[in-house]
């Protein structure tokens, strides 16, 4: 995620990750995503990570509003 802003679990305020996978073939923009803790954490969100799907921005995510700090 370089050059991008660090993402930080609402639950815990501990730092997550973000991994994208795309296939641009036919004009697609959305990318496969994967969000979780950086380090295992007691997190109350634990049930909502890993946060995973396909959308073209990681806040686009279904969830990412429950999750992901700071909002986009």
């Amino acid at each position: 995620m370089s050059g991008h802003q660090t993402l930080l679990c609402r639950g815990c305020s501990g730092h997550l990750y973000a991994v994208c996978t795309t296939d641009r073939a036919g004009g697609n923009a959305a990318g496969q995503w994967e969000v979780d803790h950086e380090t295992p954490v007691v997190c109350p969100l634990e049930g909502l990570l890993p946060l995973t799907g396909t959308a073209t921005a990681v806040h686009d995510l279904p969830g990412a509003d429950e999750v992901l700090w700071p909002p986009e």
